[in-house]
């Protein structure tokens, strides 16, 4: 069962990363980064295996974290609890948040899960009938990255039938810092630029 969990783990956060896979360095520092994931649910999933009790304290603690809470979501999902799955953070801007978290901390990104993070503003396209979560982090590492203070990161596009923790087609921050261009502005070049693979 490690190994679906791994499996599943690996699927969640592929589609974020498929382009960067031909780098030995990235690679290896990839599955490093599935393997501290897999840790930080691998009590969960043993719990789940023996039909042991799972607090709603266990659950909330793992969705607290943005990184972990698509690959949480989608264990409770193999084992048929999502119910147990926190309302609080089932929303598509929380789904959002947690997939621009994810590709932060990626390598060739920011390298780590951003300090703070906080929606700037949700931006519609096409009268509405796709949408753009756009959020502004800080990270104190990498020094580059402590000199802009904020940045934006973009994600979507949701449509009306989007569910939380479907994977977004779009999730990319060119590291601007706030206020030297806008979200709409950001939004539209990730939406013109960035190709759906």
């Amino acid at each position: 069962m490690k190994d679906l969990l791994l499996v599943i783990l690996v699927v969640t956060f592929l589609a974020v990363v498929a382009m960067f896979l031909n780098d030995f360095y990235i690679k290896r520092k990839f599955r490093k980064f599935i393997e501290k994931k897999l840790q930080l649910l691998e009590a969960l999933k043993q719990k789940f295996d023996s039909q042991q009790f799972v607090t709603d304290e266990e659950i909330i603690s793992l969705s607290r974290q943005p990184a972990l809470r698509p690959a949480l979501y989608q264990l409770l999902k193999m084992y048929d609890k999502l119910h147990l799955f926190p309302t609080d953070y089932y929303t598509c801007e929380k789904g959002a948040e947690s997939y621009l978290v994810t590709w932060l901390e990626f390598p060739t990104e920011l390298g780590r899960s951003p300090e703070e993070i906080e929606l700037l503003t949700k931006i519609d396209l096409e009268d509405g009938l796709c949408n753009y979560y756009v959020f502004k982090f800080s990270s104190p590492e990498p020094k580059w990255a402590a000199r802009l203070r904020w940045m934006i990161g973009v994600v979507g596009p949701y449509i009306p039938e989007s569910l939380p923790y479907d994977v977004p087609k779009r999730i990319f921050s060119r590291f601007n810092a706030v206020g030297t261009i806008s979200p709409r502005e950001e939004v539209a070049w990730v939406h013109g630029n960035i190709h759906q693979r």
